[in-house]
């Protein structure tokens, strides 16, 4: 056994040790795909093998903080229920052994019916970071071998530091194998490009969007698919203020590899959304996933929450997304999969409400869908989420704004905002620790980790005009 499969294996016997008692604990989301133990951020690999999605995500199986980065590993036929898998890397070679960095975050593609991973292998000379491009392979998706050539990829691009140069996107297109690599070109965010023939050779073309403007100083995880006959590239920026995830729109000249930018938005409009990564499934759709939290040099940064100190675990996927294009933007839905788990539905219908609080259930589980109709809304409405030790979400709709606030929540974030279509219906995702709101019409989406305890939830309205609800339905979602 090398020092590769030696790893893997403790970190597995950990993981099979623990993972019973922590699904257990009090803030463990319910139909969120959460770290079995210890520490998870970025999504990685995300892939469909064989018939079965595959998630592959940043790891630190021995503490519920950021440490030496392994690759956890599970699978799922519909994107809610998932099956943990053997962990899939481990920082074991001189290139990504550090207990300060490791197995970065990547990629995978399928090959000849075998499973390629892209990762950034990431270590520290002394305090100068190293961060270079790996490959590994497997023959059934659950067992994979780093390539003896690592790393594939070094950086060797005037303006680009070795420290910011990570997270490989993969992709093929005319019977070539394209890259694209995260970094910063003399402090300003952008990626590298390269194509392949093998998987293996790659050749440099060079940085892949020239553009004027600020778009921040790195370029974390970025993301590029076709979709109808436009471009998208996805990206998280660091150094720019309160925006975590971008996407810009644009085409791609498929001669030099160059995308030119057309459009640009904010993907998600909350605090708690990073580092997406997308799919095109077997039925056509194009999904997405992130990692459901952020970063100590974002503006509204508190902590991860109550979650490491309580319950030994930290970290949780958001909600799987569909994208489509409407005009000139990207629109966001939840995964439609996700209905199959929906049981005892509330219909309440003409509800008045004015002034004075109106009290719509206190026997709602933590898990479930929220589904207003916002027809002819006057003034402003106010939706309470409240738990039974009286933390609470507000949500305050007006006719074109959505905005979110927390009560009595240490751990809560809060005064942030969504512009919604005029009127249009909302869909809000309430589970355990998290609170995802989708603009029906618009495709806009908010997500925050709130941070309540399991238990029932007291959901009540309000408003501060003379307001008929003409529709609200509540479904509690059960895995």
């Amino acid at each position: 056994m090398d020092l590769h499969e030696q790893r893997i294996a403790e970190a597995n016997i950990y993981l099979n040790q623990y993972r019973d008692k922590i699904s257990q604990s009090q803030y463990r989301q319910n139909y969120h795909f959460c770290t079995p133990v210890g520490w998870l951020n970025d999504p990685n690999g995300f892939i469909q093998y064989r018939g079965e999605y595959h998630l592959f995500y940043q790891f630190h199986p021995y503490k519920p903080y950021w440490g030496a980065m392994y690759w956890g590993h599970a699978k799922s036929k519909d994107l809610i229920h998932w099956e943990h898998l053997p962990v899939a890397l481990a920082p074991s070679e001189a290139y990504d052994d550090h207990e300060k960095g490791g197995c970065f975050s990547g990629t995978a593609i399928e090959k000849d019916g075998r499973l390629y991973i892209f990762y950034t292998g990431t270590i520290l000379q002394g305090e100068k970071v190293i961060q270079t491009q790996c490959l590994a392979i497997s023959e059934d998706g659950v067992k994979f071998t780093k390539y003896a050539g690592n790393p594939i990829i070094e950086a060797d691009y005037p303006g680009v530091t070795p420290e910011n140069f990570r997270d490989p996107k993969v992709w093929e297109h005319n019977g070539r194998y394209h890259m694209i690599v995260g970094t910063s070109i003399s402090g300003r965010g952008n990626a590298l490009y390269y194509t392949s023939d093998n998987l293996v050779d790659w050749e440099l073309s060079g940085p892949f969007v020239d553009y004027q403007g600020n778009y921040g100083t790195m370029w974390e995880c970025p993301d590029f698919f076709r979709i109808g006959e436009k471009a998208v590239l996805l990206f998280s920026p660091m150094g720019l203020g309160e925006t975590t995830t971008l996407y810009l729109i644009g085409t791609i000249d498929d001669a030099t590899g160059k995308f030119r930018i057309e459009s640009e938005e904010v993907i998600d409009y909350g605090f708690d959304f990073y580092a997406p990564q997308s799919i095109l499934d077997h039925q056509g759709r194009r999904i997405m996933m992130a990692w459901q939290n952020g970063w100590d040099w974002m503006p509204w940064w508190k902590d991860f929450g109550p979650t490491s100190e309580m319950d030994q675990w930290c970290g949780a996927m958001s909600l799987s997304r569909e994208v489509t294009l409407k005009g000139s933007q990207l629109s966001f839905r939840p995964i439609q999969e996700i209905s199959q788990y929906m049981k005892n539905q509330y219909l309440f219908q003409e509800i008045f409400v004015w002034k004075e609080e109106r009290l719509l259930t206190a026997e709602m589980s933590e898990s479930f869908m929220l589904e207003l109709d916002r027809t002819d809304l006057q003034g402003t409405l106010t939706l309470t989420i409240r738990n039974e030790q009286g933390v609470a979400d507000q949500i305050v709709c007006s006719r074109t704004r959505v905005e979110y606030f927390n009560v009595n929540n240490p751990f809560g974030k809060t005064g942030k905002s969504m512009v919604a279509a005029d009127n249009e219906p909302l869909l809000l995702y309430s589970d355990s620790c998290s609170l995802e709101i989708f603009g029906v019409e618009s495709g806009k989406m908010f997500s925050v980790n709130n941070f309540m305890k399991k238990g029932k939830r007291i959901i009540t309205v309000t408003s501060d005009s003379p307001n008929t609800i003409i529709r609200l339905n509540l479904s509690e979602i059960r895995n």
